[in-house]
């Protein structure tokens, strides 16, 4: 585990590579490989949350808990900031 923030190692990643490549993840073994591969920052979106953790199309038909309980895991799996598009807020 970092000493640092992941919001923190995010500004950092983003200060020193130009353009910074943030591969979309939509699932904790995604994120492991992303991490193997070297990349320093993810991206989860609540059309991949849809699509893949519960076969459905993107059409706000999933839930903020059901985009938390995702990000629970990709967080849990690696030690990675994760930017994370939550769909349509739903008014959070």
């Amino acid at each position: 585990m970092s000493q640092f923030s992941a919001g923190a190692r995010l500004r950092e990643a983003m200060r020193t590579e130009q353009p910074l490549q943030m591969p979309g993840v939509i699932n904790a073994y995604a994120a492991l490989l992303a991490r193997n591969a070297g990349f320093r920052a993810l991206y989860m979106s609540g059309a991949g949350v849809a699509n893949a953790s519960f076969g459905l199309p993107d059409l706000g038909m999933t839930s903020l808990n059901d985009v938390c309980e995702d990000i629970r895991r990709v967080c849990g799996a690696v030690d990675l900031p994760l930017l994370v598009d939550a769909d349509t807020g739903w008014g959070a």
